[in-house]
């Protein structure tokens, strides 16, 4: 190798390191890193925002200081994000950066898949917290949580023991939706068992013996309230009917039970009207 040929090799090599540095102090790089680009690809993708333009491949690798085969190998993964976009032009293509919004775009799919990853994973997990609580507030909330839990049981592992006393203001809450809603529920063969004060039972007898699925008993003691308490396989609900009405969740099979156990210990001594 003549002394000229190595000095531009040596050139070269100097040139490529100093370019390499430069994306690596790039902020920019190192962030879309984090987001889940390669190095490469942030490299590629900034460029093209910056150009702003149409550009080809050979251009991208001269601009970004890249082998070819590496800009080509990233592009895939750019236009799958629909951070690049392809322009044929002829035999072809060129590339364009789309712009940079499509980055949340992105970042709220991931965050959805995440959450629905979590919640399949949940299902399967042994560990964890004991108990979770939620809070529902408003009458659209309740009356879709209500539509939500139905259509998603399953009559083989679903159960649900209702202390009431609050019959009224659960009516209203549901509103046009009770009747569809409780049909819905001898539908799917969804057992209900309630416990009910005595006041209730005027309130109920259009409904006592006309939903299979369903048993009512009403205890003398109980009073009138404003609230419920539902136990179902794997949680507790308070209900409460004031302004705003409100449902107050707790997550926990080791909860649910409990309150079953102290549901059935009520259930004994209520007097069965059907």
């Amino acid at each position: 190798m003549t002394v000229k040929k190595e000095k531009e090799n040596k050139s070269a090599i100097k040139g490529k390191n100093i370019e390499d540095v430069k994306h690596q102090r790039n902020p920019l790089v190192s962030s879309l890193e984090s987001f889940g680009l390669s190095k490469n690809e942030a490299i590629i993708y900034i460029h093209l925002l910056e150009r702003g333009v149409e550009v080809g491949g050979s251009k991208i690798a001269l601009g970004t200081q890249l082998h070819r085969q590496y800009v080509y190998n990233s592009l895939p993964k750019l236009l799958e994000l629909g951070l690049v976009v392809e322009i044929e032009k002829g035999m072809q293509s060129k590339y364009k950066a789309v712009a940079p919004n499509q980055i949340e775009k992105i970042a709220k799919r991931k965050a959805l898949q995440a959450s629905d990853l979590a919640e399949q994973l949940k299902k399967i997990s042994k560990i964890g917290h004991e108990q979770d609580f939620e809070v529902i507030q408003g009458v659209k909330a309740i009356q879709d949580y209500e539509q939500h839990i139905v259509a998603e049981a399953d009559a083989t592992n679903w159960e649900c023991y209702i202390i009431g006393g609050g019959s009224v203001g659960y009516a209203e809450v549901m509103g046009d939706l009770l009747d569809e809603h409780l049909s819905e529920c001898e539908k799917k063969k969804l057992k209900i068992k309630y416990i009910g004060s005595q006041s209730e039972i005027a309130e109920y007898a259009k409904y006592l013996g006309l939903y299979n699925n369903q048993e009512y008993r009403f205890l003398n003691k109980l009073p009138d309230s404003v609230t419920h308490l539902v136990v179902r396989q794997d949680s507790v609900s308070f209900y409460s009917f004031l302004n705003p009405p409100l449902v107050y969740i707790v997550k926990s099979k080791v909860v649910a039970q409990n309150y079953k156990d102290f549901f059935m210990m009520l259930w004994e001594m209520a007097e069965n009207q059907q």
